[in-house]
């Protein structure tokens, strides 16, 4: 896709929502949405189209949560992948002349593209289906990429948790079942005269069960919610979830537990604990009366 901050959302069968900063908000047909910025799809959603005419499209299915041009995995001196595929589906489609960084999930990467691939992420599986052009595949995990694949039209991928994926002449099974039936259809490009121009409308923040499947995603991604949400600490509820799945996240220890604060603690600590060793065994400190 073009540049960060250039994609509109040229179509909307059903419903979807938007976080862009730390503000949620529902999407609709001409909404622009810029880089970091979270969409997640309902379970009934047929279809939301990100287009950037002349340039590439990413149509995200049902039950999908991605990123937009996601800041952390931009290479020195390039532009961030279109886009970052958590769960669900997207069918991301380029011109003819890409062979820019396409698409990441937590299994693969996806690069040069020149043409349209369908790629899946459900409960630890992975599938990647080139319906037409070729593309490169690249198998992430485990903190180190593997070797590239070269794949053309037709050709089928499929990855199952940590263990290497295989390449098939043809779809599985599996996906075509599962496939989202507005995949089945070649989507003309629509201008959105109002593109940029749509009110958005705003929706209550995110719980902590909501938002826990990215703050809990890999280092990449989490590195910069911290500052992103870091409003967010100063609510009870959202504090306690942090603090108890701090282990998930540990990024959040400088919001939750600012240097300063961590230190008169320690130095609290340490001197009752020697304030402890010097007292007698069975020593009871006097009450002081008044």
């Amino acid at each position: 896709m073009a540049a960060p901050g250039a994609g509109f959302v040229s179509l909307l069968d059903g419903e979807a929502t938007a976080l862009s900063g730390a503000a949620r908000v529902g999407v609709s047909e001409g909404m622009r949405l810029g880089a970091a910025t979270i969409v997640e799809t309902g379970p009934k959603t047929a279809l939301l189209r990100i287009d950037d005419p002349g340039s590439a499209a990413v149509d995200l299915g049902p039950a999908t949560r991605a990123m937009l041009w996601p800041p952390g995995f931009a290479a020195r001196g390039t532009r961030a992948p279109a886009v970052y595929l958590l769960q669900g589906w997207a069918k991301i489609s380029t011109a003819a002349d890409s062979a820019l960084p396409a698409l990441v999930s937590p299994a693969l990467e996806l690069r040069r593209l020149t043409g349209v691939a369908v790629v899946c992420v459900e409960q630890g599986e992975t599938m990647l289906f080139v319906e037409s052009g070729h593309a490169q595949l690249i198998e992430r995990g485990n903190g180190q990429d593997g070797a590239a694949l070269s794949l053309g039209a037709g050709d089928f991928y499929a990855r199952s948790g940590a263990e290497r994926g295989q390449v098939m002449p043809r779809p599985s099974t599996a996906l075509l079942r599962r496939l989202p039936p507005a995949y089945r259809d070649t989507l003309p490009a629509r201008a959105v005269s109002a593109r940029g121009s749509t009110q958005a409308r705003p929706l209550a923040a995110p719980s902590y069960a909501e938002l826990q499947p990215w703050l809990a995603a890999e280092p990449a991604l989490r590195r910069a919610f911290p500052q992103r949400f870091a409003l967010r600490a100063r609510e009870p509820e959202f504090r306690r979830a942090l603090v108890v799945h701090l282990a998930t996240h540990p990024e959040w220890r400088g919001v939750l537990f600012p240097p300063e604060t961590e230190a008169v603690h320690t130095a609290l600590t340490l001197s009752q604990a020697d304030e402890g060793a010097a007292r007698p065994s069975g020593f009871v400190p006097p009450v002081t009366r008044p």
